[in-house]
């Protein structure tokens, strides 16, 4: 994956060989417990808004980068035929293992985001959960995924830049403390031990937009998400929870706020101004003439 800066692929890889929040299981089929099953959960009800009748439908989706599959759980547990890509063996392994844990069935492929080893026209939905943040040549990656959609399919790519002016800036003195703590006892050592450096764009939705000059497209979508801060004494990737207990208060303090903003704004809280949310979604149909 040459787009990628160098050394990428091998931090990935350390991240999901040596780090024990690789296996946590961000998919739950009941109320979520913690900020990142909270996450996963707003965002598959948000996708599943915006895809429309292909959400009754069901059909294929592949998930490329898929990590260790959350996103792909939901789709899974709503009927859907997932195949899960990655270009880390180890990530597949992972992704596996949590699939197995869930009772969940997909494929799973090695393969790049850059060159995806699929025929035209193979699938219903594409999307990417923390991928195109950590490429330069964003064009290429969103082509492929609009090449192997089926005309009318969904693309939907949620974005994760580096930036510092979103909603955590009101809330890292908060991490920073929970960082100090953890460093006299509070987690084990693997858990606050440093993660590897991984690169990531400050790239905007606009960027994302302008690359898509050679791929045909209607209903282009872009909005912010995650408009809740991260409280972790780790909230790199991968994401270090707190203690179970301050898990729940938090992700109940977080669902009240997110039913507020539903209210107060007539659409699902999770969506929000992209300057303020944690990342952004980019999504599109693929046009043509088979539609």
């Amino acid at each position: 994956m040459s787009e990628r800066t160098s050394g990428d692929i091998e931090n990935f890889d350390k991240s999901w060989r040596t780090r024990k929040e690789a296996l946590y299981n961000h998919w739950t089929a009941g109320r979520p417990n913690n900020q990142i099953q909270l996450a996963f959960r707003s965002h598959w009800e948000v996708f599943r808004e915006l895809i429309g009748p292909l959400a009754s439908a069901k059909g294929k989706v592949l998930e490329v980068g898929c990590g260790r599959g959350s996103l792909s759980s939901y789709f899974a547990q709503d009927g859907w035929d997932c195949t899960l890509l990655d270009y880390s063996p180890a990530v597949l392994e992972t992704a596996k293992a949590v699939f197995s844990r869930n009772g969940h069935n997909a494929e799973y492929v090695p393969g790049d985001a850059n060159a995806l080893p699929f025929p035209d026209g193979s699938f219903d939905v594409t999307c990417s959960i923390g991928l195109l943040e950590h490429f330069e040549n964003v064009g290429r990656v969103m082509e492929e995924q609009a090449r192997v959609l089926k005309p009318g399919g969904w693309f939907l790519g949620y974005v994760v830049p580096e930036r510092p002016d979103n909603v955590q800036r009101y809330f890292n003195w908060v991490n920073r403390i929970l960082k100090f703590f953890a460093s006299f006892g509070g987690a084990d050592k693997k858990s606050t031990a440093a993660k590897p450096d991984i690169y990531r764009s400050d790239f905007q939705s606009s960027h994302y937009v302008a690359a898509l000059n050679n791929v045909q497209f209607k209903n282009l979508t872009v909005f912010g998400m995650y408009p809740m801060p991260m409280i972790s004494h780790s909230p790199q990737f991968p994401f270090s929870l707190l203690p179970k207990p301050l898990e729940l208060v938090l992700t109940r303090t977080f669902e009240f706020a997110l039913a507020v903003r539903q209210k107060l704004l007539g659409r699902h809280g999770w969506i929000c101004d992209e300057k303020n949310g944690q990342a952004f979604l980019i999504a599109f149909q693929k046009g043509g003439d088979n539609e």
